[in-house]
């Protein structure tokens, strides 16, 4: 590859960054339904023409956003599962990761907005992204759920409803974040005392 396609690809990977960055915000404001290409377009100061070179459509480009997330969150939460510690202590550091992450880049939230969007405006979960997001973190938390439970520091009951509700709460603060711009009133130990029983 000569110098001028390898300055070509450097922009053109830059300025796909840019776009998947904006969309994420506008997507977790409109949701996937409520989007519309021309807006956008427009929401991201680019032509619509330009916004095609690079995706075909808005299909396309929230597919891609969140396809990187699906990529990292299922590493995080495989290496959680099977590391040798006690349940407790990965409750522990998978609400600090959520808070950190939360506080430290907006984009955080915007994954969980858009992927509830997503299944708000489907007609059934099934298939659709929100669905493929759902279905890992819960099964991945329940395992944790049901280790705690064995150690006796998780609440007794169903384990996917209690991992449910947690995300849920994460659900909750990330819509309100989106909503209100702040973090500021956020209690993320609550996260943590909906499953664990001395907090």
């Amino acid at each position: 590859m000569g110098r001028n396609e390898e300055m070509n690809e450097s922009i053109r990977k830059k300025r796909m960054e840019e776009i998947e960055g904006g969309a994420l915000y506008y997507f977790a404001k409109y949701g996937l339904a409520g989007a519309r290409i021309s807006d956008l377009a427009k929401y991201l100061g680019i032509s619509q023409g330009l916004l095609y070179r690079y995706y075909p459509s808005k299909e396309a480009l929230f597919k891609t956003c969140s396809q990187k997330w699906i990529s990292t969150r299922d590493q995080i939460f495989k290496e959680l599962v099977e590391v040798k510690m006690s349940a407790e202590d990965k409750i522990l550091a998978l609400t600090k990761h959520v808070e950190t992450s939360m506080k430290k880049n907006k984009i955080f939230a915007c994954y969980f907005t858009i992927f509830e969007n997503d299944s708000l405006t489907s007609g059934t979960k099934e298939g659709t992204l929100f669905f493929k997001w759902s279905a890992q973190p819960i099964e991945m938390l329940s395992k944790i759920i049901e280790q705690g439970q064995r150690e006796g520091t998780i609440h007794k009951g169903n384990s996917i409803q209690l991992s449910i509700g947690y995300w849920e709460l994460v659900f909750a603060y990330s819509h309100n974040y989106i909503a209100s711009d702040s973090l500021e009133n956020f209690d993320f130990n609550l996260l943590n005392r909906i499953l664990l029983i001395n907090r």
